[in-house]
């Protein structure tokens, strides 16, 4: 046997963090001298010092793991705890890379105010049009996961003599991150089906998305963390030349990522407008 010294060496914890153990009854000694009150460990202790280290390391809390080593939680059980963890992760990862290139977007387009060209914006009437979608308020991490489950299941539904365009219709009266009420879904050129359902439950419908008889549009290509910039962009031009916004703006994907590593898109932002009377509006 060790005493607590050498098997904290042994097992690379801190002495601390062992006397914290047995406080609590986690990780007794294996002896303790009623003399001195010294500690002793054994080698045989290491397996469920390890647990405990990483059931810690997977988010538990020390009730929960005092919990799971009671019933003996076996191997492959932490392996599964292990690979959620580990898309939790990536997940957290990408999130945050997606924070820190929309923070560089936007310093950006700070540096680019007031010095860029005048934009290619176009102007032009949008017809009415078969819109097999669905409408949900949700975060925009969620609403990307969305357009790509869209993207994976509903071309081998519709066929590929159907070529619509992902098409994402704004009707959030403020803009939230958190909570944004979209519908999503695409734009169909000919005969599609009356509802196709995803993976998740959701089920898209069949309806027809209104005509637009004066849409300002400006087409960008880039990261998809730099959309944010053609709306600016399609903002400032709508407000020098004296339109105002006068309807739900939409955004079409005209192309997609390569691949789900991929960010890079073309896509055009779409704002209805009308000639402005120099009244401010609500």
């Amino acid at each position: 046997m060790f005493r607590i010294g050498d098997f904290s060496k042994i097992a690379q914890v801190s002495g601390r963090l062992l006397r914290y153990y047995d406080e609590i009854g986690l990780l007794s000694p294996e002896f303790t001298d009623p003399q001195t009150g010294y500690r002793y460990y054994s080698a045989r202790q290491l397996p469920r010092l390890n647990r405990i280290l990483v059931l810690k390391e997977l988010g538990l809390s020390l009730e929960q793991i005092a919990c799971l080593l009671a019933r003996d939680t076996s191997t492959e059980e932490m392996r599964g705890m292990l690979a959620l963890r580990k898309a939790q992760i990536e997940q957290s990862v990408q999130e945050e890379m997606e924070r820190l290139r929309v923070v560089e977007s936007r310093l950006q387009q700070i540096e680019a105010y007031g010095q860029v060209m005048e934009p290619d914006v176009v102007l032009k009437s949008i017809p009415a049009q078969p819109f097999l979608a669905l409408r949900e308020v949700l975060p925009y991490g969620d609403a990307r996961r969305l357009v790509q489950s869209i993207v994976a299941i509903v071309p081998r539904v519709i066929g590929r003599n159907n070529p619509g365009h992902i098409a994402v219709v704004n009707h959030c009266p403020v803009y939230d991150p958190e909570a944004l009420d979209l519908e999503i879904g695409y734009l169909l050129t000919g005969n599609a089906p009356d509802s196709v359902r995803l993976s998740e439950g959701r089920v898209l419908t069949t309806h027809l998305l209104p005509a637009v008889e004066t849409m300002a549009t400006f087409a960008c290509e880039g990261r998809i963390s730099d959309v944010h910039r053609a709306h600016g962009t399609l903002g400032t031009w709508v407000e020098q030349k004296n339109w105002y916004i006068s309807g739900m703006g939409r955004e079409i994907l005209m192309q997609l990522p390569e691949s789900e590593a991929e960010d890079n898109v073309l896509v055009e932002v779409q704002l209805p407008v009308s000639k402005s009377d120099g009244q401010l509006r609500d």
